[in-house]
């Protein structure tokens, strides 16, 4: 979820809220308007027009703005609800459901544009007010006075309400938080140059692997770029990432249900199941080989050839991990000091 994708995912909520609260402030008005409670019926009046303002200021982006008004309409109509009505009718319960939006405002304006609203002192405020309304309703009595038939209708109106905005911005902040616990493992796991699986994830791969006893007929490949140095010395290091990312082409559509990784620098590695044996394992890694040697790379208008190295070794039985790698780079420093461009295994 990158900056453009959560602007449109906070205007989208702001939207849901304020059409939300139109509709709802519109039943009230038709409400309090039939059953002559005039105090609501004109506090509903101006509720109705500030939430139509509303989609204005969230047109201009004036998203903090529209927040404030939304948090203080709330706020007053529902202590001079409480007051008027009565604690029997549900509307001290707005109060509550404040904390879930102003949270959620809270995450949207900080990461968008650097700014907090006071979502805890908000918070702390509606709390507040929910206690005074209570226990002015308490001393004063109410109002206007119906039936407990009204009353009940009115208490289920706002708890549907509330339940349904606290409902949606709670999840809306599961969701957020998801992704980005998923994207943060994402991006731990992988390199961000080639996007293949980086050194920590494989070698927690094979130990896990390892520990489950699961490495029967396993290979591992070290793929070296010969004279990487000096592609980047003489080309650039834009184009030693042009070379790279072709690499990661190449391997992975070369490598079948082998795992890639991006070892380290120009190092990669080829690691998985090879059933076919040193045979299988000599195929894939020459096609490699040879697809990197035949390939004509061209960043530019500069025409490139390349070679790479391939140290590969085996699963033994009487290895750890570290002595089986260190297997694949003995192989790899041979290959390196007998000619490079050669497959070793």
């Amino acid at each position: 979820m990158n900056l453009s994708s959560d602007k449109e995912v906070a205007k989208k909520s702001l939207i849901f809220l304020n059409t939300f609260l139109l509709i709802v402030h519109v039943i009230f008005l038709l409400l309090f308007a039939c059953t002559r409670v005039t105090v609501m019926a004109v506090m509903n009046i101006f509720s109705v027009l500030s939430y139509a303002a509303g989609f204005l200021l969230i047109q201009k982006r004036k998203t903090n703005h529209q927040i404030v008004i939304t948090f203080f309409e709330i706020m007053i109509h529902m202590f001079l609800a409480v007051i008027c009505l009565g604690k029997d009718c549900g509307f001290q319960l707005y109060f509550i459901g404040c904390a879930a939006v102003v949270f959620y405002a809270e995450y949207f304006s900080v990461r968008l544009v650097g700014r907090h609203i006071g979502a805890i002192f908000m918070s702390v405020c509606s709390g507040v007010l929910y206690f005074i309304a209570l226990r002015t309703s308490g001393r004063v009595g109410v109002l206007y006075s119906y039936s407990i038939g009204f009353q009940n209708v009115l208490m289920v109106l706002n708890s549907t309400a509330v339940f349904i905005v606290c409902i949606y911005f709670y999840s809306m902040l599961t969701r957020i938080a998801n992704f980005y616990e998923e994207e943060l493992s994402r991006q731990a796991n992988h390199d961000k140059l080639t996007g293949l699986v980086n050194r920590f994830y494989l070698l927690d791969y094979l130990q896990q692997t390892y520990d489950e006893g699961k490495m029967q007929n396993y290979w591992l490949a070290i793929v070296d770029i010969d004279d990487f140095k000096m592609i980047n010395d003489r080309f650039g290091h834009n184009c030693g990432d042009f070379v790279l990312k072709s690499m990661t082409s190449i391997i992975q559509s070369c490598c079948g249900d082998l795992i890639a990784c991006r070892w380290g620098g120009e190092e990669f590695v080829m690691v998985g199941a090879m059933p076919g044996g040193k045979e299988a394992e000599t195929e894939v890694l020459e096609t490699v080989r040879k697809t990197v040697a035949e390939r004509e790379f061209v960043y530019d208008g500069n025409r490139i050839k390349l070679t790479i190295t391939i140290g590969a070794a085996p699963y033994l039985e009487c290895q750890n991990i570290d002595e089986w790698i260190s297997a694949a780079d003995e192989k790899l420093y041979i290959g390196k000091h007998s000619g490079k461009n050669q497959l070793v295994i």
